[in-house]
């Protein structure tokens, strides 16, 4: 069984698509990936039950979809796991990384969209970058299938543990204070040794000292709750007076910090004069610009409104086209009329965008101004 997790957005779902031969919808619209996707298909002699899970920047129990991926995880346990990563924005997505290693899950990074990394001249040393991870990573374009066979070769390699080089067992360094609360709930948790079957105990006090909810209630149903809930007051207080920050804000921190430390030593942005720009970056560039921004939004609603009115009307002349050709007319006197008809609901369309338009626009450039250069300055 192969799990597929990563952030919204970084490919995932087209990598599923790839390799099931599912042909689901793609985009972050409502109601896409709300629940695992499955499909099965065959590789290296293996055959693989492929599971979808909904797109999540962690794997806190904050939202339905981080709550849903993490009891998949822990209560229906993948033998890998193939974390999706978007090679083009690595600091948002390795967040995500960090929290699979605390659940020392066998992991293998599939670092995709990498032709965007290349596009814009980037560098990044794959090699140790996996190292520092514990995990191997192989870059992918899901797009096109670029590194698929690839992935999924290192996927049957972590599986057979037929390379002990690919792979390494690590913990992400939280600084010395925050490892001495780690250990004090972790070694309070081991002592109940049915719950070891099914958590990393490490994962477990990580979530625990971060106040999770769900967690919470796992702890509750332990004999010796009343001193693992007493330990968490004590370390709240002693990290809030060393640190004069919040355990959970600590615990956070200190996970970024290990990101930025290893993109430090393996990524390198591109240093020439002009930075070389995708495709994605040229629309940026022209649609979020400040001077043609409002023109293209307010033509594209009144476009808009143009298209639905005109095919309301369309519509309704419908009917007084076939009693035209009925009563004789040609075609062209037909289409002549239709054209008309299409004329005036173009024009109504236009108009009633105008005036939508103006009578939004001082709110709307207040509000985009304030955001975009007022607040930044402050």
């Amino acid at each position: 069984k192969l799990a597929l997790v990563g952030n919204p957005n970084c490919g995932k779902t087209s990598l599923f698509n790839i390799a099931s031969g599912s042909h689901e919808h793609v985009g972050n619209y409502s109601g896409v990936t709300v629940d695992a996707k499955e499909g099965t298909f065959e590789h290296g002699g293996y055959k693989f039950l492929l599971v979808d899970l909904p797109g999540t920047y962690s794997l806190s129990a904050y939202s339905p979809e981080e709550l849903y991926v993490r009891k998949n995880l822990v209560e229906d346990m993948p033998d890998v796991v193939v974390n999706v990563v978007d090679a083009s924005n690595l600091q948002r997505n390795l967040y995500l990384t960090t929290q699979l290693i605390d659940m020392n899950l066998r992991v293998v990074m599939a670092l995709n969209m990498y032709d965007e990394l290349q596009a814009k001249g980037d560098k990044l040393d794959i090699k140790q970058l996996g190292y520092l991870l514990g995990m191997p990573v192989v870059p992918t374009v899901s797009r096109t299938g670029k590194g698929i066979d690839e992935l999924f070769d290192t996927v049957v390699q972590i599986y057979e543990k037929s390379d002990p080089h690919l792979a390494r067992h690590i913990h992400i360094n939280h600084g010395a204070e925050l490892v001495h609360s780690i250990d004090r709930i972790k070694t309070l948790l081991q002592k109940n040794t049915d719950i070891r079957y099914k958590y990393s105990t490490r994962y477990l006090a990580i979530k625990y000292l971060e106040n999770d909810k769900e967690i919470d209630k796992v702890v509750e149903a332990l004999p010796n709750r009343d001193e693992i809930i007493a330990a968490r007051f004590e370390e709240h207080k002693r990290i809030e007076s060393l640190l004069k920050s919040g355990l959970e804000s600590a615990l956070v921190d200190a996970k970024y910090a290990f990101v930025q430390g290893a993109l430090a030593e393996t990524y390198e942005p591109y240093k020439g004069k002009k930075r070389r720009n995708t495709l994605t970056d040229k629309l940026d560039a022209v649609i979020t610009n400040k001077w043609l921004a409002f023109p293209i939004f307010f033509f594209l609603v009144a476009a808009l409104v143009c298209l639905t009115t005109m095919t309301r009307m369309v519509d309704e002349q419908r009917g007084q086209i076939g009693i035209m050709m009925a009563l004789g007319y040609t075609p062209l006197q037909c289409a002549s009329k239709y054209l008309s008809y299409a004329a005036i609901a173009t024009l109504i369309g236009e108009v009633t965008g105008a005036v939508l338009g103006l009578m939004t626009l001082p709110a709307v450039i207040y509000n985009a101004w304030n955001m975009m250069y007022v607040q930044p300055q402050l």
